[in-house]
């Protein structure tokens, strides 16, 4: 059951990480994020599709919250 649940909050966790994405992309083209953050967000974007192949529950779940971070870091919106 334990391991259930950690799949589900991983789930969770990558799905609130790509609307973050999203977010913070859509951010960007309307010109609300700064301009010199364009490489970084390039760079995350790849962290995160590569983080996403990798298998549940630890791995993606430490490198989900580490992306996250950044990710907020960039627009802390």
């Amino acid at each position: 059951m334990a391991d259930e649940i950690s799949e589900a909050e991983v789930k969770r966790e990558v799905a609130a990480l790509g609307a973050l994405l999203g977010e913070t992309s859509l951010r960007f083209h309307h010109r609300r994020t700064r301009l010199e953050s364009s490489d970084q967000l390039i760079q995350i974007d790849r962290e995160i599709r590569d983080a996403i192949a990798l298998p549940l529950p630890a791995a993606l779940q430490s490198q989900v919250r580490r992306l996250t971070a950044r990710l907020r870091a960039l627009d802390p919106h």
